[in-house]
């Protein structure tokens, strides 16, 4: 079983000798991963995990977590390589990357942060063995083994690293194992060095503390010394204090950066929150206490997470008087337009939640989360063809409540053919190749198709039965 655990390969984020000379991307990869087979890769992969693991697809935080690390990318050494980041709500502390540029973050890892350029550093070392084409190298010299074999052997293990949640990883391991599929993947020391390497380089060249990087560690130890709750990347591949202090000498080579955090940072820190904090009631009272006490590092953001707090208990009192506070304080953001919209519905005040949505939207065209926001409400508000219009305009084609959202506006319009279609976009995305074909078979059974509909439907359903036949030849050998 324990072979298997190496397949969280790049969770591993411990510094290393700076002095190292760092090799040339893995051109010799190419032989067996295409950067169209690392793509596909890390799509198969990110929907297996879906259908084990929640993904945080609220658009806000997606926004800025994929500028953070798009920014980042932008300075490594193949700034044309296509990236993108998710969250997993997940407490444990933990990151990992897949080929193809698919970088995940556990949320326990993003609160554990102090500094915008302690999570920067994260995703820095990530991106870095993305860039060294570290795992291509590796499935080099595994060439017998399919794309989706592959994906759910590196998805099982994810979900296996995950302290919240192993039962599972380990049942898709075992299932693995009694396939008779056998993979093991030695991640090197050299990988390491690469990555710490070219991760501290990155992390300067951006304009973030390269300093942050041990600091965080440093903190993620001493905690460990007190609670005991080791994280999975500091257990799998330990991070000594000569390491860290190596790291510190070579975060000293870098000029001071005097640029602090973004507001987003702190604001996107305190939906994190309130997103994946189950009681509601103590973490409300845990606020204000905080605002109390003058006890917080950022105060928009404590008290952003307030108001979202008193929304998701439906608490009135005391909403108004926090968001006048952040409109009066900070500049105009749609966060904020949003928690006036929401609290109007709250009031029972639909006219004006709708008005405000509808102003917003006039000057931020397009955003996806207010879209899905808005969407969200007309459809409850029976305003199908307003929703449907709202949502083609954004066209949020990687968030499966998008197309869930669509396909309800289509269904009420009484377009059934395009209301399978979602849901099949739906399904496929969450990891239900199976369930997303039956509802293409169903698009294809209503009546009076045109012809570039039935065209489009009889496409999609040849690629998903050729996906579900790959699937199928993995899970039966």
């Amino acid at each position: 079983m324990k072979q298997y655990w190496l397949f969280i390969l790049f969770c591993v984020l411990s510094p290393y000798n700076a002095a190292t000379e760092l090799p040339d991307i893995g051109i010799s990869a190419n032989t067996v991963m295409s950067p169209a087979d690392e793509q596909k890769l890390g799509e198969a992969f990110l929907r297996q995990l879906r259908r084990e693991m929640e993904i945080i697809d609220d658009p806000q935080i997606n926004n800025y977590i994929n500028a953070v690390g798009n920014r980042l990318a932008s300075y490594s050494n193949n700034p044309e390589q296509h990236f993108r980041f998710f969250i997993v709500k997940e407490s444990s502390i933990n990151a990992f990357a897949i080929p193809g540029g698919f970088i995940g973050i556990h949320s326990g890892l993003i609160l554990k942060t102090h500094t915008e350029s302690e999570l920067a550093s994260v995703l820095a070392h990530e991106i870095a063995h993305v860039t060294q084409r570290h795992i291509a190298r590796i499935i080099e010299a595994s060439q017998r083994f399919t794309l989706p074999i592959i994906a759910a052997l590196i998805a099982a293990a994810v979900i296996a690293g995950s302290t919240s949640n192993p039962d599972i990883g380990q049942a898709a391991i075992a299932t693995i194992m009694a396939s008779n599929v056998q993979m093991q993947i030695n991640f090197t020391r050299t990988h390491e060095i690469e990555a710490d390497h070219l991760g501290m380089q990155i992390l300067a060249n951006a304009g973030f503390d390269p300093r942050d990087m041990p600091n965080f560690f440093k903190r993620l130890q001493v905690a460990n010394r007190y609670y005991g709750n080791v994280p999975e990347f500091l257990r799998t591949h330990p991070v000594t204090t000569d390491r860290i202090a190596e790291a510190h000498s070579r975060a000293e080579k870098y000029p001071h950066q005097e640029m602090g955090d973004t507001p987003f940072y702190h604001l996107i820190k305190a939906k994190i929150l309130v997103l994946t904090t189950d009681d509601k009631e103590k973490l409300l009272k845990t606020l204000k206490n905080m605002l109390k006490t003058g006890s917080y590092r950022d105060e928009r953001a404590t008290r952003y997470a307030l108001a979202l707090t008193l929304l998701a208990t439906r608490k009135i009192q005391g909403l108004q008087t926090q968001i006048h506070w952040l409109f009066k304080n900070d500049s105009d953001k749609i966060a904020y337009h949003l928690l006036k919209a929401r609290l109007a519905l709250l009031q029972n005040n639909t006219a004006k939640a709708m008005q405000e949505y509808e102003q917003t939207l006039e000057i931020y065209p397009g955003d996806k989360t207010l879209g899905l926001d808005y969407a969200e409400k007309l459809l409850q508000n029976n305003s199908p063809r307003k929703a449907k219009a709202v949502l083609l305009k954004i066209a949020a084609l990687s968030n499966p409540y998008y197309y869930y959202l669509l396909a309800n506006a289509y269904q009420l319009t009484g377009e059934k053919a395009q209301a399978h279609l979602a849901y099949a976009e739906k399904y496929y995305l969450m990891g239900e190749t199976a369930l997303a074909l039956e509802q293409v078979k169903l698009a294809r059974q209503q009546n009076q198709l045109n012809f570039y509909l039935a065209s489009r439907i009889d496409a999609r359903y040849k690629e998903l039965q050729a996906e579900l036949l790959e699937e199928q030849n993995f899970s039966n050998p």
